[in-house]
């Protein structure tokens, strides 16, 4: 997995995105949310931007990348993809991997995947 966005992190902004394809692909296809800070938004119809207010996954499990984080989120995506068989879990969500900052401004990622609760 090749990341070829550069991400611009600020104490204000979460900016984060889904793995919707195989990140083994040669061509990764991802959906990218980004913060959007306005009293009004208004989408143009023949745009295919969809908006939502909110973002929550519940169940699901999740690791932090803190360093190296381009080498890193391969090995990471495995771990949970490993961990779900092992525990017989089943994805529920897309892959969805966020870059958050620290208070002191250090950078690292998060990727969670919603799972099948246990009770369904």
């Amino acid at each position: 997995m090749r990341f070829c966005a550069t991400m611009v992190i600020t104490r204000m902004e979460i900016r984060f995105f889904a793995i919707l394809s195989d990140p083994t692909d040669e061509i990764m296809v991802a959906e990218i949310f980004l913060s959007i800070a306005e009293d009004h938004f208004q989408v143009p119809e023949d745009e295919n931007i969809f908006f939502r207010s909110y973002f929550s996954i519940y169940p699901m499990i999740m690791t932090r990348i803190v360093q190296h984080i381009e080498e890193q989120s391969q090995v990471k995506y495995w771990e949970l993809i490993e961990y779900m068989n092992n525990h017989n879990l089943k994805q529920r969500t897309p892959v969805f991997v966020g870059f958050k900052a620290t208070k002191s401004g250090k950078i690292y990622a998060e990727m969670s995947v919603g799972i099948e609760s246990p009770l369904s």
